[in-house]
């Protein structure tokens, strides 16, 4: 595993580019299956954290909602889902969007303040005295991981941890 400062992540995503990137490799196939939903990528990944995090100690595990208002369906949300089983707190709901905001893929911003403003921490009881893994698919700057640092802490957490499945390789 990897560390992007803070955050750790679990390999490298090499961007499709419309089938245009000759380094985009089986992971980052394995990538874009978790964004767009898919079982194969969401299966595998579930099984990758599953065999390098602990299920013996209580956390929380969060996760960085998608640029749609709410806590939207996505790959990361189903792949947490299915980590979270006793000791493993399920917070997959605890972050929320407040507003949307544009996909930093198609050129949104990777501001943190407008970030943390359109992140909101729907149930602070969750994360509240407590250690929380916060998930999401890919990081590029790091700006969504660390929004959601900022208001879990905010929230109280006793330790906030950062992973993404991926770190974006620009080529």
């Amino acid at each position: 595993m990897a560390a992007l400062q803070e955050i750790s992540y679990l390999g490298m995503y090499h961007p499709w580019h419309d089938g245009h990137n000759p380094n985009f490799d089986g992971f980052s196939r394995l990538v874009l299956d978790v964004k767009d939903q898919q079982i194969k990528g969401i299966n595998c990944f579930a099984d990758r954290l599953r065999s390098i995090l602990s299920d013996t100690e209580e956390y929380v595990i969060c996760v960085i909602p998608t640029h749609a208002v709410g806590t939207a369906p996505s790959g990361i949300r189903t792949i947490a889902k299915q980590l979270c089983s006793h000791p493993i707190i399920d917070g997959t709901d605890a972050i929320s969007r407040a507003f949307e905001m544009p996909k930093k893929t198609v050129g949104g911003s990777r501001d943190l303040q407008s970030e943390i403003q359109s992140l909101a921490v729907a149930d602070e009881t969750v994360v509240k005295g407590r250690q929380v893994l916060l998930l999401d698919d890919v990081t590029t700057t790091g700006t969504s991981l660390k929004a959601g640092k900022y208001l879990i802490a905010r929230a109280g957490a006793e330790m906030v941890a950062l992973l993404a499945l991926a770190k974006t390789k620009w080529e």
